[in-house]
């Protein structure tokens, strides 16, 4: 086993990668939009998308592979269709700017399709539904991964094809957070895996393959050559599902799909296709919101299994970690901390300039 979990105060630690992001280049915007939107992340426990990625993120602005400050660029606007180019920039700021120019004529229009392309890994894809559903709209996100090598196996494959797909889904309250649907299309996101191996733990069965197809809980071996592959979750149904996130992220954005062959320089570059709408297009408001309230309590009130507290709705378990880890601090693995501390030093901060932890 690894050491244990520090802990970080979630205002500590936005600022400690805001500076760090300020040194790599990012200006006061981008450098805060990158670390709020990490920290929000870990604080709702989504590990593999949050703090634990800024030494990657850190890695490649400093090789070049990512343009610090880039604004977005309209490619198309043309009725309902919005397509976006990212020009590279970083996810954080790229995603926030397109979401709020597409709610903004969700709005006026009531029904926006966009894509965009060409942006850095655009993190969580939750937060750009929780930004549609906290404007009051409905919204359907599918995004892909390009420019790295793939990570996820297909249905009865014994090598990896695709990336991890992940499908989103946002239906606002009123005055409540928003019913969201956020999941890969694998049993789980890559960086989860290596979290694993940070902290010294196996996966559980039917996570991942050996680099020969064998089922394996080892999550080394989806980090030592020749690698392995993560699994469609739901067999062939998640497969399936990966397989259309995929065409609508990559075929119909103009960013590209997932094949062999493709230049590549390991940064990963997403597509993100997304439906948002007004519900009134479809339905009186309040018929809506009573229809939704009516479901979520109905699921609420299910009667536990054995050995399960209560049954959640989806958007809940991110709620109740948020809660926790504002009044805990976020935990990082210790090889996540130390790298992160390295990444500080890359950038050209000082050990002054690390905050203190503490451990659980």
């Amino acid at each position: 086993m690894s050491d244990p979990d520090v802990f970080v105060e979630p205002k500590v630690l936005t600022d400690f990668i805001r500076k760090i992001f300020a040194q790599t280049g990012s200006n006061e915007s981008e450098a805060n939009a990158i670390a709020t939107s990490l920290v929000e992340t870990s604080l709702m426990g989504h590990d593999s998308h949050g703090v634990s990625i800024v030494p990657r993120y850190v890695d490649r602005v400093l090789k070049g592979l990512i343009e610090p400050n880039q604004d977005i660029t309209v490619v198309k606007n043309d009725g309902p269709a919005l397509i976006i180019d990212g020009n590279r920039g970083y996810g954080q700021m790229i995603g926030r700017r397109a979401m709020t120019l597409a709610i903004e004529k969700a709005k006026s229009d009531r029904l926006v399709l966009m894509g965009i392309r060409n942006t850095h890994h655009l993190g969580r894809i939750g937060e750009w539904a929780e930004m549609c559903a906290d404007a009051g709209l409905i919204s359907m996100h599918f995004s892909n991964g390009i420019n790295r090598p793939p990570v996820t196996a297909p249905f009865g494959g014994a090598t990896a094809r695709m990336g991890t797909a992940p499908y989103t889904a946002a239906f606002p309250r009123r005055n409540a957070p928003p019913i969201l649907i956020d999941m890969a299309s694998s049993v789980v996101a890559m960086n989860k895996v290596r979290i694993a191996l940070n902290r010294g733990v196996q996966v559980p069965e039917g996570t991942i393959i050996d680099h020969a197809g064998n089922p394996t809980t080892d999550p080394s071996d989806l980090y030592t050559e020749p690698t392995g592959a993560l699994l469609p979750v739901g067999g062939h149904k998640g497969y399936a599902l990966g397989v259309a996130v995929e065409m609508f992220a990559g075929a119909l954005t103009g960013g590209g799909v997932m094949i062999e062959g493709r230049a590549s320089d390991g940064a990963t570059i997403n597509g993100l296709f997304s439906v948002i709408f007004d519900p009134e297009l479809m339905i009186d408001r309040a018929y809506y919101d009573a229809e939704i309230e009516a479901y979520y309590e109905y699921l609420k009130s299910t009667p536990p299994a054995p050995g399960v507290d209560a049954v959640l709705v989806p958007g809940d378990p991110e709620q109740i970690s948020l809660k926790k880890r504002m009044a805990s601090g976020v935990p990082i693995d210790a090889t996540s901390w130390a790298e992160m501390c390295q990444a500080a030093r890359d950038a050209g901060l000082n050990d002054t300039e690390i905050p203190a932890t503490k451990s659980d």
